[in-house]
C-alpha cells in the first residue's frame, strides 16, 4: 500500500494525497509498504539453498580427502579407501544435515516480514514472536531490546533487518505465479525476495520498475 508524507501539514498519509491539506505528494514523498506471513519450513527456496550446501560440503571433503590421498599415496591407496567406510560416512553428511535443518525450521515457526519501497532502495524487516527457542534456531541470541509491543498489546521480537538501494540492484527477476520479485546484488546469487500478497504485486513491481530500469 501507498503511504505519504506531506512536508506543509507534518503527516503521513494512506495513499499518495494528503489527507490534511488534499494535496498530492511527490514521488519521492511515497513509499510503498506491506507485510506477509512467511513460514521457513515451507519454502522452496530455502530448501534448495540447504541442499546446495550439503551437496558442496560433501564434495569437498571427498575432493580434499581422496585427492590429498591420491597424491601422497597413489591411485592403489586411494582405490583401497573407497572400499572402508570413508565414504559413507562423509555421504552421511546429506541426511544428517537434512534432519538438522528440518528440526531448525520447524523450531523457528512463523515470521512476519515488513517490506519498505522508498526512493532510496528495498527494506526488510522479519518478525517473530519473543522466544529463545525461535531465536537460537535462527542462531541468534535472545536479546530482550530488541522486543517490540504491537498496537494490539502483543510482543514481536525483530529477528533481521535487510537494505538494499537502487543503486546496488544488479538485475530484478519478477515471478507473478509465485507473487515474488527478486532483487539481486550479485547476479544470479543470494537475491533479496520481495514477497508479496497477490493483490499488492502489481503496485511493488510498477514501483521496483521505476527505478529498476532495463535491470
Amino acid at each position: 500500500m501507498i503511504y505519504s508524507y506531506c512536508n506543509k501539514c507534518k503527516a503521513e498519509s494512506a495513499g499518495d494525497v494528503c489527507q490534511q491539506c488534499g494535496k498530492k505528494a511527490s514521488p519521492a514523498a511515497q513509499r510503498n509498504v506491506w507485510s506477509a506471513h512467511f513460514l521457513p519450513l515451507s519454502d522452496g527456496r530455502t530448501w534448495k539453498s540447504i541442499l546446495m550446501v550439503l551437496v558442496l560440503a560433501v564434495g569437498l571433503c571427498l575432493g580434499i580427502l581422496f585427492g590429498l590421498e591420491a597424491l601422497l599415496s597413489g591411485s592403489a591407496r586411494t582405490a583401497q579407501m573407497w572400499q572402508g567406510n570413508l565414504p559413507a560416512l562423509i555421504f552421511s553428511i546429506l541426511p544428517i544435515g537434512l534432519v538438522l535443518s528440518f528440526l531448525l525450521l520447524f523450531l523457528q515457526g512463523k515470521e512476519i516480514l515488513v517490506y519498505v519501497l522508498d526512493p532510496k532502495g528495498a527494506h526488510l524487516q522479519t518478525w517473530h514472536e519473543p522466544s529463545r527457542k525461535k531465536s537460537w534456531a535462527r542462531l541468534q541470541t535472545a536479546d530482550p531490546s530488541l522486543n517490540v509491543q504491537n498496537q494490539n498489546g502483543s510482543m514481536m521480537h525483530l529477528a533481521q533487518e535487510r537494505h538494499m538501494v537502487w543503486q546496488d540492484v544488479q538485475s530484478v527477476k519478477y515471478r507473478p505465479q509465485s507473487c515474488t520479485i527478486l532483487l539481486y546484488h550479485t547476479p544470479h546469487c543470494a537475491p533479496m525476495v520481495l514477497r508479496l500478497p497477490q493483490n499488492e504485486y502489481e503496485l511493488a513491481a510498477a514501483y521496483v520498475a521505476k527505478y529498476c530500469i532495463g535491470k
